[in-house]
């Protein structure tokens, strides 16, 4: 059988994957009996070092220790230690330690779209982490070879410093050493939403340049051949455990000692056999791989250039460049190829250049083909202007990459020697970087060329890769309907027909947020939260994403209050660096004394963004989609002591769908929803569902107002564990006595409601799923 490594990698590949998906249990987190904020003390050994830059901007050395006793670690290996900057002394990797300070779990997602940082540091085997730690004590020898490796990585990142600006040896010690703990977030994002962060990996590129560059330099001074291929495995192997030996390196280096083996060996070197090697060997050691999307981005990228490349026909282009006379004539019709000439032909450089720009661009295409699944699975955008981009990026990276080593070796020459100032030595480096972010810093580029995907399941992206291998199948037999699985394949990957009603309340810990979609159209009520820092970065916006929303048709604020404003603050901050794009934004028409400085604060951002900002009032209405929303409160120019009592509260109406989504209202707001319902009483009585006021509080949502409107459903938002004791019990009992389910964020994470059939039926899911959740109410 021909690549029988191939067959193999699929069957284990598929094995492991119905593993995770079926029978994956917690014995793969963290098993420990203490909880967070607990104070632990560990005994175990340095397995590495390094540092990084915590959430306040500061410095904190980090160590990873395996502990003596690891029962309660299940398939776990490391444990990760933030130190205290205070009075701390190093220790050795291999060196046996006692570290004591408070443990902090990982959490898993909440919502939909929410980073799971839980699976992600299992991923990595580390089961928690310890905060503030304090070494009490150090014994045994230590690692020479590793701690070695740390101390020259360390020394080489502080030459990088003294040669170039914070920012700029932030990039090349990702660029050179796989080290990206020192970027700033805009930075990253910048690269990100670019579509060229790929470029931080420690992968392929290296290898052609480090590890060919030595073999070929080897060899041309006529080394024999078996030193010549493992003196730079050796090399490339321990420069991948100097830069952390990602799955990626692994990939890389993997492959690489493969390509220069096989003619020692005898043997010819098949690239996918090599890459299927390597894949079986790191799923072995972590089958958790298959949920990294680090691992996927480095295999995907390979099979797209390798296999997905080659069939794509550029036609267009190529005739195109024939009709400009860049390319000569094809002279077989059909090919989607100019004429490719004999060896005793004169090739120009013309010919040259348009051909690698060609090739490039057809690779590129492969490899975003290949990795289209990953982005719905874990980022839900696509950055479409990065095809163009990595053109321009990608050949340059390996000349800035040269640049920035020959930088480094002489500024740690220059350093040694006890010279000053050398940032003039990092200017070729500074011109680079400036350029590319040149070309990534147009925020409109960004918000044009971004596609908004939306999340697609497992089903949809295994259908995509039988569809897009039935293209491979098909572009070799030269069949002229392979360009349509293309277009099939994303069809079924990426189209998703929109809910008639979606109503979502997000979990923002204790705040609220919702999002409310109809026909397309959609809406964010409130965003805030006093338990989570950066809740729109970090909860709102990744929601946002996962369900494919570029743009909010209006944001809704309905009072002042941080727990309701603070992640609007920061949609407007990712909108101003071409995020999500906020169409206007609707405020409580109140008095002005009754605006605070939140209020102003919101106003101003809006009009530094030019969004336009809309007032409204109790019987005013606006439409989203097919949905319609009335006003009952707050009174115009009302004016009242506290924000909750202005809160804006809208009754919706969609078919025969009715909610009363009710804000933090209190006091005065309550007696105008009551007078509103007597007055109407056929409109509001039965209602579908009640977004509960303020959060369940113990003032709210009274006997009297629930008789009047019998709802079905009621949503609550508020926070595990929250200091205030929402919901209060006794609201519990009088929604539960008057037979209201009850759903609540602080028990089942997000809460999603489909209207369907114009209100005929409800379709309720919760994102944490609990047995016998109901009984928790």
């Amino acid at each position: 059988m021909k690549r029988p490594l191939c067959l193999i990698a699929l069957i284990i590949t598929a094995l492991i994957y119905l593993y995770l998906e079926l029978f994956v249990s917690d014995d793969l987190y963290d098993h420990s009996d203490a909880g967070d904020g607990n104070f632990l003390q560990i005994e175990g050994y340095v397995d590495r070092k390094e540092y990084r830059v915590d959430y306040l901007g500061e410095v904190s050395p980090v160590i990873y220790i395996i502990p003596c006793n690891r029962n309660n670690l299940g398939k776990n290996k490391y444990i990760q230690c933030y130190m205290s900057n205070e009075d701390y002394i190093e220790p050795a990797i291999g060196q046996l330690v006692k570290v004591a300070g408070r443990k902090k779990s990982f959490e898993s997602g909440r919502n939909p779209g929410e980073f799971d940082s839980r699976l992600y540091y299992s991923t990595l085997k580390i089961a928690y982490r310890i905060t503030k730690a304090r070494i009490e004590g150090v014994g045994g020898n230590k690692d020479i070879f590793q701690d070695g490796l740390y101390r020259i990585k360390y020394r080489l990142e502080s030459v990088l410093d003294r040669c170039l600006s914070n920012e700029d040896a932030a990039v090349m010690k990702g660029v050179i050493l796989g080290d990206k703990a020192f970027m700033d977030e805009d930075t990253k994002r910048l690269y990100k939403d670019a579509g060229i962060i790929h470029i931080m990996a420690v992968s392929g590129l290296h290898i052609s340049i480090l590890g060919m560059g030595l073999y070929k330099l080897l060899r041309k001074i006529r080394f024999p051949i078996i030193p010549a291929s493992v003196l730079p495995i050796a090399f490339m192997y321990i420069y991948g455990q100097m830069c952390g030996m990602s799955a990626s390196s692994v990939r890389a280096i993997v492959m690489f000692g493969i390509r220069l083996l096989a003619p020692v060996l005898g043997r010819t070197y098949d690239l996918l056999s090599a890459l299927s090697l390597a894949e079986i060997m790191l799923l072995i050691e972590q089958p958790l791989y298959l949920y990294n999307s680090g691992f996927l981005f480095s295999f995907g990228a390979i099979l797209g250039v390798t296999i997905v490349a080659p069939g794509i026909k550029l036609k267009i282009f190529s005739d195109v460049l024939v009709r400009m006379g860049l390319l000569p004539e094809n002279e077989k019709s059909g090919t989607g190829s100019y004429k490719m000439k004999f060896a005793d032909e004169k090739v120009t450089g013309r010919e040259l250049v348009c051909e690698h720009v060609l090739n490039a661009f057809r690779s590129g295409i492969g490899i975003a083909l290949a990795t289209l699944p990953v982005y719905c699975m874990y980022y839900y955008t696509y950055p479409i202007h990065s095809l163009f981009l990595n053109l321009i990026v990608i050949p340059v990276v390996g000349i800035l990459m040269i640049i920035g080593i020959i930088t480094m070796s002489f500024g740690a020459v220059l350093v040694f020697l006890g010279a000053g100032d050398i940032h003039l030595l990092g200017l070729p480096v500074r011109s680079i970087l400036l350029f590319y972010r040149f070309l990534c810093s147009s925020t409109v580029i960004t918000r044009r060329m971004t596609w908004y995907m939306g999340h697609s399941g497992g089903l949809r992206v295994l259908v995509y890769i039988v569809v897009i291998g039935l293209f491979v199948y098909a572009s070799f037999q030269n069949k002229r309907y392979c360009k349509l699985l293309i277009g099939a394949a994303i069809i079924i990957l990426t189209f998703h027909i929109g809910p008639q009603l979606n109503i979502s309340m997000i979990d923002v810990g204790q705040g609220d947020g919702i999002v409310i979609s109809s026909g397309g159209r959609n809406v964010l009520i409130d965003g805030g939260s006093t338990s989570k820092k950066n809740v729109g970065k970090y909860q709102i916006i990744p929601f946002l994403k996962y369900k494919g929303i570029g743009s909010l048709d209006a944001i809704v604020l309905t009072h002042e209050d941080e727990d309701h404003l603070s992640g609007i603050m920061d949609i407007l901050d990712d909108m101003e660096k071409g995020g999500i794009y906020v169409k206007k934004l609707i405020l409580p028409e109140v008095n002005e004394t009754c605006r605070g400085d939140n209020y102003h604060r919101l106003e101003n951002r809006a009009e530094e963004l030019k969004i336009p900002v809309f007032y409204i009032n109790t019987g005013e209405r606006f439409r989203i989609g097919k949905t319609e929303f009335l006003c009952i409160n707050p009174e115009l120019n009302m004016k009242v002591e506290g924000a909750n009592a202005y809160s804006t509260v809208l009754f919706m109406k969609h078919g025969n769908f009715t909610a009363l989504l009710t804000g933090d209202c209190e006091q005065e707001g309550q007696d105008n929803i009551k007078r509103a319902i007597h007055n109407n009483p056929d409109i509001f009585n039965n209602i579908d569902l009640l977004k509960v006021a303020h959060h369940g509080s113990k003032y709210t949502t009274d006997t009297e107002f629930l008789e009047m409107i019998k709802p079905r459903i009621a949503l609550i938002s508020c926070g595990e564990d929250n200091r205030y004791g929402h919901p209060n019990s006794e609201v519990l009992e009088r929604l539960a006595d008057i037979g209201t389910i009850i759903y609540r964020t602080d028990i089942s994470g997000e809460i999603e409601v489909n209207v369907i059939d114009g209100g005929e039926r409800l379709k309720i899911s919760e994102f944490i799923k609990y047995e016998d959740a109901r009984n928790r109410h």
